[in-house]
């Protein structure tokens, strides 16, 4: 099963290791909205909340079906800069596109954070739509991609108060 916690650190340290990416929040609309107001550093990633569901066509091998993604998001000074917009959409495309090159990257070399972090990641299910204007002018590509992990839904007595 996807570590939640597990996830978010793996996109904060992808954030924090990519030379054009000078900021990291969740998606947690309070988080990016009060940066806005103390100066967020742009390009920024901005995390957004996982969803999922669990798939049991047999109850061998249940599926955790997890939909992921994040928002690479830059901003323009000047408003209606069409192609200004353009350059920085593009921009934050390419730096999405290195973030999901570094996720096969580490799932291809086994990096130790990968099966936890971003279990079964399939590059086939990326998708990714153009954004903006946001917030304050800001531009930006937001990405979206599936996650697969098999879990264990055994029964623990433990974890239960039995009257």
């Amino acid at each position: 099963m996807t570590d939640i916690n597990s996830y978010v650190e793996y996109f904060r340290t992808l954030a924090r290791e990519h030379k054009k990416i000078n900021d990291f929040y969740m998606m947690d609309i309070n988080e990016p909205l009060d940066a806005l107001r103390s100066n967020i550093k742009y390009p920024a990633l901005i995390l957004t909340s996982l969803s999922g569901n669990f798939e049991a066509s047999n109850l061998d091998n249940i599926l955790d079906l997890i939909k992921g993604g994040f928002l690479i998001i830059g901003h323009l000074d000047q408003i209606d800069d069409f192609s200004g917009e353009m350059q920085l959409i593009s921009k934050m495309k390419q730096i999405g596109t290195d973030i999901f090159a570094r996720m096969l990257y580490d799932c291809r070399k086994c990096e130790p954070s990968a099966p936890k972090a971003i279990p079964g990641f399939n590059i086939n299910s990326v998708s990714y739509e153009m954004l903006g204007p946001v917030f304050d002018n800001d531009f930006g590509i937001l990405y979206a991609f599936k996650l697969e992990d098999i879990i264990d839904l055994e029964y623990v007595n433990a974890h239960w108060s039995l009257q």
